[in-house]
């Protein structure tokens, strides 16, 4: 791709006014635009598939390419860190998101171009999923990973370096977007100790990666017009690619929705029922995902005791 030298990018700070969004605040961030339109759409698209704004079940959440953590590392599903990122587990979830991504995207957009925002949001979201799903598979927890927040975080995180060095670790930018970091890890901290479910690895992996991402940004350097459609668009492809990969699996796959207690749940109903080729697939496609698990053992122990030894 070509870079073209240009004057040094000159940081648009937001109005002093009252207003949490001020007008025409989205004006030369069309990546932040679309963005902003995409996780809505998707989620009008999920609340209609679903009939529901809250409380998004793991089925649903599966079929439609939540990261989680078993199926990720044992199914090699490393699709659904790129599609989680666009998926979300109600409307309260969709509008915070949402509105830190209105606020801080355009300020990263302006200062440094819509051919690093692209990836940026994609990256950052991919690595904070990743930590995320590393996070799960060592717990050994349940859970499943949806929402924008972790692309966001790499967001906030950018913006905070851009700030520092064009301003300073006193400027207002720079200060705006601390606060914001802290806002965010506060609120996971406490939602954790009150028993909520905050992914607090993916807030974090996310920052990291938007941090790190933002320090190799040469600044004086801006991509062409013709390098940051390629870009922006290879970005586009990549998604769109995704969500075919999670659409492939919903087809092809009986078990691409099923958690670990849904796999050992059919073997087990399959089993009492006399049907040992679905306890016998049932019991594997748990193994891909547990194969090491005390469940898993004691339903295979069991599958070949009623219907002989499974040969793998």
């Amino acid at each position: 791709m070509s870079l073209s030298p240009q004057p040094r990018p000159v940081y648009v700070e937001p109005p002093n006014d009252d207003r949490l969004v001020p007008p025409r605040w989205l004006d030369q961030a069309p990546v932040t635009r679309s963005l902003l339109a995409l996780n809505v759409a998707m989620f009008l698209v999920q609340s209609a598939l679903t009939r529901l704004v809250t409380d998004l079940s793991s089925r649903a959440a599966l079929a439609l390419g939540a990261s989680y953590a078993f199926a990720t590392v044992g199914e090699h599903r490393w699709e659904t860190l790129v599609t989680a990122c666009f998926l979300h587990g109600g409307i309260i979830h969709l509008a915070f998101n949402m509105v830190a991504l209105w606020q801080a995207g355009p300020i990263v957009e302006r200062a440094v171009g819509s051919a690093r925002m692209a990836p940026l949001y994609l990256v950052a979201g991919a690595l904070g999923n990743a930590l995320s799903v590393a996070h799960g598979w060592l717990a050994g927890e349940e859970g499943f990973t949806v929402g924008a927040s972790g692309a966001i975080m790499g967001v906030i995180a950018a913006a905070l370096v851009v700030g520092w060095r064009v301003q300073g670790w006193r400027g207002p930018l720079t200060q705006a977007m601390a606060r914001w970091l802290g806002f965010v890890a506060v609120f996971g901290a406490l939602s954790g100790m009150t028993g909520g479910r905050v992914d607090n690895a993916a807030h974090l992996g996310g920052a990291i990666a938007g941090a790190a991402i933002a320090t190799t940004w040469r600044r004086g350097l801006r991509y062409s017009a013709r390098a940051t459609v390629a870009i922006v668009a290879g970005c586009a492809a990549v998604l769109v690619a995704c969500i075919a990969v999670v659409a492939a699996h919903d087809r092809e796959d009986r078990f691409a929705t099923m958690t670990v207690q849904d796999r050992a749940q059919l073997t087990a109903v399959a089993l009492a029922s006399g049907r040992c080729r679905d306890a016998y697939q049932g019991l594997l496609a748990l193994e891909r995902l547990r194969p090491a698990s005390p469940l898993s053992r004691s339903l295979r122990e069991e599958v070949e005791a009623t219907c002989g030894r499974l040969v793998d």
